[in-house]
């Protein structure tokens, strides 16, 4: 299970436990592709059931800007949709790295780096809270920093102080120069990835039903 963090874009507090959900947060079941000393990296395929956050008024979670890390917030189950993703999360690092597919093609669509904490980890589980900062990069590997305006709300709104945020930005730096490198993963060809057609849909277990 790949849990991450509170709130709306899950950059409060982390989830530490394995129990059913005490506050709202995401969840979402993986395939677990390879595990080992230098990454995870594991399968989140269109159509899994997962947990996630919501507005408690009913509003998207960026309809209101100005409430984006202030709303109250409560449990809600989906369907992940549009794009089915590999992820990779190297050993220690501050980030994971996406590789998407598009939804039933499974064509290759670009590369995403979710800064975010390094993973804690036990026997069901990684764990991990957003850092709201991202890095795109189209499959012509042309790079762009996503979300720098909502990490300035996250300090206008409390959710992160400004010395936190620029250790933020120091790390999508770090990220930046091992794309521009074309450094691992991004060399290693996991643009090329194709599921095991026999995997399952893993699903969210029973006492977490709503």
């Amino acid at each position: 299970m790949w849990r991450s963090g509170d709130g709306a874009l899950a950059a409060g507090a982390p989830v530490t436990n394995d129990g059913c959900p005490s506050v709202p947060h995401f969840a979402e079941p993986v395939t677990v592709v390879r595990d080992d000393a230098d990454a995870l990296v594991a399968w989140l395929a269109a159509g899994t059931p997962v947990l996630r956050v919501a507005r408690a008024d009913g509003l998207g979670k960026r309809d209101d800007k100005s409430t984006l890390f202030t709303a109250e917030t409560v449990q809600d189950i989906g369907v992940h949709a549009y794009y089915d993703i590999l992820r990779i999360a190297p050993t220690g690092r501050p980030w994971s790295v996406w590789v998407f597919f598009t939804e039933h093609t499974r064509e290759f669509a670009g590369w995403y780096v979710n800064l975010e904490d390094p993973h804690a980890r036990d026997e069901h589980a990684v764990y991990t809270r957003d850092h709201v900062l991202d890095l795109e990069i189209e499959p012509d590997r042309t790079m762009t920093r996503k979300d720098e305006d909502e990490l300035a709300l996250a300090v206008a709104q409390g959710r992160y102080d400004a010395a936190t945020a620029a250790a933020i930005e120091a790390e999508a730096a770090e990220a930046e120069a091992i794309v521009a490198d074309w450094g691992p993963p991004f060399c290693d060809g996991w643009e090329n990835f194709q599921p095991d057609p026999a995997w399952p849909v893993p699903g969210l277990p029973e006492r977490w039903a709503l």
